[in-house]
């Protein structure tokens, strides 16, 4: 290949913004780019990937599973873990933990990634004795989690909810990353407490969050993502417990209150709140009177 050519490659691709490449995106790439560059006729997608890689323009980084093999992407320029975990699923977003760490209301940890299932119609109906047999045993965890040399990845099969919630956002090293707002994260973080530290911790969150959160918000995202367990009632406890006027609870008491719920899965001891016809753990340790603002502000999980 001349070296005109190799210049032209090697411009073009440093002129990007970083990027994690499949395959297929470099056959693209190379179809829409082969005559500005003059490339040969001989030039394929193998020999592209094979010019980067040597003359380090492009470098290959992998993720490793016990159960599911690994997976690779050639990475151009720095990314950021989250910006490479957002690259294996189009159209996904960080949610639950590391949404949580990117608002600022936990420390930094696994990376969650959530891709959507396609849109299913529901035909199941709820039944007190349906969901006390379902919150009994512990919740199923993801077993899609993939190592990287510095962090851990967990892909989550999330429900669909057509994007409910996710923003665009600025990350700690300027990067744009697709992720759930604050409101749609808390919302997550009490239907799976597993990916977001435990049910412990998520209370503990409720602490510091509950100030900067909207609750309108909160219900209107409970009636776009349509769970069909009762999840206002564990979230409208979970916001009173911090603190939260009950006055400002409206629009999530608007919502029946049908059944008797749970605050986790799996809980050994546990007190009821009659309010919001509640289960949840004793070791939660939130006064039930609530805190101020200034004692939430006080509480820390970091």
């Amino acid at each position: 290949m001349r070296l005109k050519t190799q210049l032209a490659i090697k411009a073009d691709i440093e002129a990007l913004p970083p990027r994690a490449w499949g395959r297929k995106d470099f056959q693209v790439y190379l179809k829409e780019r082969r005559q500005h560059w003059n490339a040969p006729q001989y030039l394929n997608t193998t020999g592209l990937i094979d010019f980067l890689l040597e003359n380090e323009i492009a470098r290959t980084e992998e993720i490793h599973s016990s159960e599911y093999g690994k997976k690779s992407r050639y990475v151009t320029g720095y990314l950021s873990p989250f910006e490479f975990a957002l690259s294996f699923f189009k159209h996904s977003y960080l949610s639950h933990g590391t949404a949580l760490h990117l608002h600022g209301h936990a420390p930094e940890g696994k990376i969650f990634v959530n891709h959507e299932q396609t849109a299913k119609k529901s035909t199941s109906r709820l039944s007190q004795r349906g969901i006390d047999q379902a919150f009994r045993n512990q919740p199923r965890r993801s077993a899609f989690e993939f190592k990287t040399k510095t962090s851990s990845i967990t892909f989550l099969n999330g429900k669909n909810t057509g994007n409910a919630g996710v923003i665009d956002f600025v990350g700690p090293n300027g990067e744009r990353l697709r992720t759930t707002s604050l409101e749609r994260t808390l919302i997550d973080c009490v239907v799976r407490p597993q990916y977001a530290g435990g049910i412990a911790e998520v209370a503990a969150v409720f602490l510091t969050a509950c100030d900067h959160a909207s609750i309108p918000e909160i219900a209107q995202l409970l009636a776009k993502t349509k769970y069909a367990y009762p999840y206002h009632q564990a979230i409208g406890f979970l916001l009173e417990r911090a603190g939260v006027n009950r006055d400002k609870l409206a629009p999530l008491r608007k919502n029946s209150i049908r059944f008797n719920f749970h605050l986790d899965y799996g809980v050994k001891e546990s007190g009821f709140d009659d309010a919001w016809k509640i289960h949840y753990p004793l070791h939660l340790g939130i006064p039930s009177s609530g805190l101020t603002p200034e004692q939430r502000s006080a509480v820390s999980i970091n």
